[in-house]
């Protein structure tokens, strides 16, 4: 299986947001995404990328180069929307991502990255963990 780790192009758009839409039992409005998607896809600071397995999508991450002002001042990242076709789990993809993603914070010097994991998710925390993340305390509140 060739495993390619790439930026999300236009055209794979539905198919990269099924990825995650399958995961959560969410419907996404693609209606809205098309429209914003030029904007999100231009800003320097927002990167969605997907793996694919011979040419079809099974993963996507999103990451958000975040710039702090306190301390050194250095960049730190925020993993958002990760997620992978669940018949694909398993056979490394994941970890690749993972390696992808930790040469791209290492190109921007960034102090650390960050992500959440749904604290019913046993499997992703687990995952996390063996990528070498540590399990702190974070808080969310949805809105609407």
């Amino acid at each position: 299986m060739k495993i390619v780790i790439e930026k999300l192009k236009k055209k794979d758009l539905k198919d990269a947001i099924l990825v995650y839409d399958e995961n959560h039992n969410s419907i996404t409005n693609y209606d809205k995404l098309y429209k914003v998607y030029t904007e999100i896809y231009e800003n320097p600071l927002y990167h969605n990328f997907v793996a694919k397995a011979d040419d079809k999508i099974v993963e996507l991450a999103t990451i958000i180069l975040n710039y702090d002002i306190v301390d050194d001042l250095k960049p730190f990242l925020t993993v958002w929307n990760f997620g992978i076709k669940e018949t694909y789990r398993r056979k490394k993809i994941g970890t690749k991502m993972f390696q992808y993603i930790l040469e791209f914070a290492e190109k921007y010097e960034c102090s650390f990255i960050s992500l959440l994991a749904e604290k019913e998710n046993i499997g992703a925390q687990l995952f996390y963990e063996k990528m070498g993340f540590s399990k702190e305390v974070g808080y969310v509140k949805f809105l609407n």
